[in-house]
């Protein structure tokens, strides 16, 4: 009979569980569907390299994504089981609060083991592979990341404003570009024409400029230079991933993250963006498991007529979640916080709601004193949820 209580359990988990993920992730993924379609129609990338890239991307939107579908699909059929007095029905056969939630903690166990997965070895993958994607396509497509009439700030310490991209690949027209990598003297430059091309030794991208003008203003003396030109090169790091050798700390495995923290002075800003990057891929994995176990007294918690209440309930909890790991990552990056110990903030206090609503729903108590009644006397609530008879 447990066996078959079990498997009842784990399949009302799983369906609401899996569309939970397939709606959670089209929601993420949409956001980038409009550069998606820009890519194709625009810029006259294939198909297939889209259909790369969003592969890669998969491992790093479900690391943000699984968890919260795992969170939602035991809230919601442990709330349908409430509702409708499943729960009730096993109980009165014999089975404690511990035996009816089981097959539920080995479910989130297993979402909590997959998180892991995706944050040690899925999500570097994904990102890795993202990267020489995208540098095989700028070899090929050098005027990928250029808008016409924009003033396109993504180069470092450099804004390029291009008015016309030719329909061949790299030809500009009506260039103008302030480069102020060298902030003691910032300089103008003007061209009727450009080119991009790619640099294989380098791997960086050039900007070959025609027929313009380099200006200079000199504050101290108070004078303005202006140099006619021919020609004129600059060299570009249109994306940060095509710098020959560099590697982001997304794309690092659990072994280069330990060698690059060895070859950095602890404080310092890469130090302790390696040191977050490192604390939080173990941290997210065990946060996940106890957003799911914080799912079980929320979901048995609900009553008739209050699943849309409990379902916001359980929202706003997963929403605090990530709103303090976030806060407490970048705090972090800042030195504020200690780097190995901020990303498991968010786990302390999930841990602690979750031991409290464990404890009221073991004596069959509100997770909120005194929430119910303060709910019933509001003026609204008769009109949204419906008056109880």
């Amino acid at each position: 009979m447990p066996r078959i209580i079990y498997r009842y359990l784990l399949l009302e988990t799983i369906h609401p569980c899996a569309v939970s993920l397939l709606a959670f992730t089209s929601i993420v993924f949409s956001g980038r569907l409009m550069r998606i379609t820009q890519m194709i129609v625009v810029k006259g990338i294939g198909l297939m390299e889209i259909l790369e890239s969003t592969l890669y991307l998969l491992p790093y939107l479900l690391v943000f994504t699984l968890p919260m579908a795992g969170t939602v699909g035991i809230m919601l059929a442990l709330m349908r089981l409430t509702v409708d007095h499943e729960i009730i029905a096993l109980k009165t056969a014999g089975l404690s609060y511990g035996q009816l939630v089981l097959p539920i903690v080995g479910f989130s166990l297993a979402t909590g083991l997959v998180t892991l997965f995706l944050t040690v070895s899925g999500s570097p993958w994904g990102q890795k592979a993202t990267r020489e994607l995208l540098t095989d396509i700028v070899k090929r497509r050098a005027d990928l990341g250029i808008k016409e009439q924009t003033f396109n700030t993504d180069f470092q310490g450099m804004m390029l404003f291009v008015n016309r991209v030719t329909g061949e690949a790299g030809r500009l027209e009506g260039v103008f570009v302030y480069d102020s990598r060298d902030e003691e003297n910032p300089h103008t430059v003007y061209a009727q024409k450009g080119e991009l091309s790619f640099d294989p030794k380098q791997e960086t991208l050039q900007l070959n400029l025609l027929d313009g003008w380099v200006i200079r203003w000199d504050p101290e003396q108070d004078r303005r230079q202006t140099i006619r030109f021919k020609t004129y090169q600059l060299p570009l790091q249109l994306f940060s991933f095509t710098l020959k050798g560099s590697k982001s700390e997304g794309e690092m495995y659990l072994p280069d993250l330990y060698q690059a923290l060895r070859s950095q002075p602890p404080g310092s800003e890469r130090y302790n963006r390696l040191m977050v990057e490192l604390s939080q891929r173990l941290s997210m994995p065990f946060g996940a498991f106890l957003l799911c176990l914080l799912a079980i007294p929320l979901g048995l918690s609900a009553r008739q007529h209050a699943r849309t209440r409990g379902l916001i309930l359980g929202l706003i909890v997963f929403l605090i979640y990530y709103v303090v790991f976030t806060a407490s990552w970048r705090l972090a990056v800042n030195d504020r916080l200690n780097p190995a110990l901020a990303p498991w903030i968010p786990n302390l206090l999930c841990l602690l709601i979750g031991f409290y609503f464990w404890s009221r729903t073991l004596k069959e108590l509100p997770l909120l004193p005194g929430s119910w009644l303060f709910w019933r006397r509001l003026p609204f609530r008769g009109k949204l949820w419906g008056q109880r008879r």
